[in-house]
């Protein structure tokens, strides 16, 4: 279902969306934008909560890391 809203553009934007080769109205172009961003941002969230986790670990992951290399390393002469 579709609603009908009411939001205010520049005109620099109303510029550029009615530059766009696309033979899709204001509206389509719009939708797609914020469909696109809020995609996006969902990565980007996801991303940065990713690398909190991974920076609470970063210490115990490094300590196995280096305890991995030492086995590596021990049998070699």
């Amino acid at each position: 279902m579709k609603l009908k809203i009411s939001v205010s553009l520049s005109s620099q934007a109303i510029k550029l969306i009615d530059a766009l080769p696309d033979k899709q109205s204001r509206s389509e172009i719009i939708e797609e934008a914020l469909v696109l961003y809020f995609k996006n941002r969902q990565i980007l969230d996801r991303e940065k909560s990713d690398l909190h986790i991974l920076n609470l670990q970063a210490e115990s992951l490094n300590q196995e890391a280096l305890d991995v290399l030492s086995y590596q390393t021990s049998g070699k002469k």
